[in-house]
């Protein structure tokens, strides 16, 4: 992200992605931040540790999940992933 702004560029998804397929394979968890809209607002950021149980690249969304429970999060609204 470029000085706060929720825009992501090609190579940050790419490394996202990257991030997120190896938590899959490995089963390490992760921290995913995401970005959140609601109607007449610009929205919220959320941020969820766990690691990607599930990949759907028709949907494209991931599964992430911990102790407390589950999350389906759009790729698109990504905004970071930290290991």
């Amino acid at each position: 992200m470029n000085n706060g702004n929720l825009d992501v560029t090609d190579k940050e998804r790419e490394a996202f992605m990257y991030m997120l397929r190896d938590s899959a394979r490995e089963n390490y968890p992760l921290n995913v931040s995401w970005c959140v809209s609601f109607e007449g607002e610009r929205g919220n950021t959320c941020s969820m540790w766990g690691v990607v149980k599930w990949v759907d690249p028709k949907a494209r969304r991931v599964q992430l999940a911990n102790q407390k429970g589950s999350q389906w999060i759009d790729m698109e609204k990504i905004t970071n992933v930290h290991a």
